[in-house]
């Protein structure tokens, strides 16, 4: 019996474990909430197209309402795992492919106008499945103004290219995909609730390390690396109580991108400069340069990072 209850406790301490933290991403005087996503663009729509789009650096993230089931207004700014898989249960299939300006805009247009079984706005509020949410800065990087021929980097669920919700013209960007042999193979995808996991860890580290942290803070017996036992002591001390084991997991594979299972400070260095990149949340050049300080008296080497299909090489 106590090891069923063990083992449920654990059970428990993940569903209840906070996974999301969006107080830096929801919108001042806005609400955390999925309610409304097959008619309006919603907060919690936005924050998971922007984790989307952040995690696998494309230009821009829709996901069709269909697929956030939550329909919940949050009193927290925050979600547990258990709400984040309710909001998101599907094994929806995140493919990136190369889309004009124009065709975003149309597919994104048609989503939401289009008539449902033969009815349209002219009759009222009308539900569509269809309806897509965008990421957060879609309004405010000249998108509706820019050059409508330009190619964006779009993240969306692949099934939207095949015909689910019938929009049309993600439809007809999937049959030109096809036609120029561009379409996405059957095994190219990462589910979306990966992805959301992914980037609430990595906005974790933010927390953590934006304190002033440096690399050797993080690393008293100076080994030079960060391993899994490190990564829970810390999240033990930013958390005040003893991690759940997929927490830890998650952190260390956030930003273990050379799969070697630890965490070395080229790779921590990495994801502060995507952060300042797409957040401009820190002065990653002071960051930098206290690293570098810490490590001067070793030979010079290089740390390769590789993140999907980029490579980047770090020098200390």
């Amino acid at each position: 019996q106590n090891i069923v209850d063990q083992h449920l406790s654990i059970l428990v301490s993940m569903e209840n474990e906070d996974v999301l933290h969006a107080d830096s991403l929801v919108p001042p005087g806005e609400n955390l909430s999925s309610e409304g996503t097959r008619y309006w663009q919603a907060t919690l729509g936005g924050i998971f197209c922007t984790c989307i789009k952040e995690e696998l650096e494309a230009d821009v993230a829709i996901l069709n309402g269909a697929v956030i089931k939550g329909n919940t207004t949050y009193e927290k700014m925050s979600l547990t795992y258990a709400q984040l898989r309710q909001e998101l249960p599907f094994p929806t299939k995140i493919v990136v492919v190369p889309m004009k300006r124009w065709e975003l805009h149309s597919a994104i247009d048609y989503s939401r106008t289009c008539s449902v079984n033969g009815i349209g706005d002219n009759q009222g509020p009308v539900e569509r499945r269809s309806y897509l949410q965008v990421d957060l800065k879609f309004d405010h990087k000249d998108f509706h103004t820019g050059d409508q021929e330009e190619e964006l980097r779009v993240a969306l669920p692949r099934n939207l290219l095949n015909g689910f919700c019938n929009i049309k013209p993600l439809m007809e960007v999937g049959a030109r995909l096809k036609r120029e042999n561009l379409f996405p193979d059957a095994d190219d995808f990462i589910p979306a609730l990966l992805l959301v996991v992914r980037h609430s860890s990595k906005e974790r580290w933010y927390e953590i390390v934006h304190n002033n942290y440096t690399f050797a803070d993080l690393d008293p017996d100076a080994k030079g690396y960060l391993s899994r036992a490190d990564v829970e002591r810390i999240m033990a001390a930013a958390i005040k109580h003893e991690p759940p084991a997929f927490l830890v997991d998650d952190m260390m594979t956030a930003i273990d991108f050379d799969e070697n299972g630890i965490i070395d400070p080229g790779e921590l260095s990495h994801l502060l400069a995507i952060m300042e990149r797409e957040h401009g949340m820190i002065r990653f050049d002071d960051w930098y340069a206290r690293l570098y300080k810490i490590h001067e008296h070793k030979d010079s080497h290089t740390n390769i990072v590789r993140n999907h299909h980029h490579c980047y090489h770090y020098s200390f």
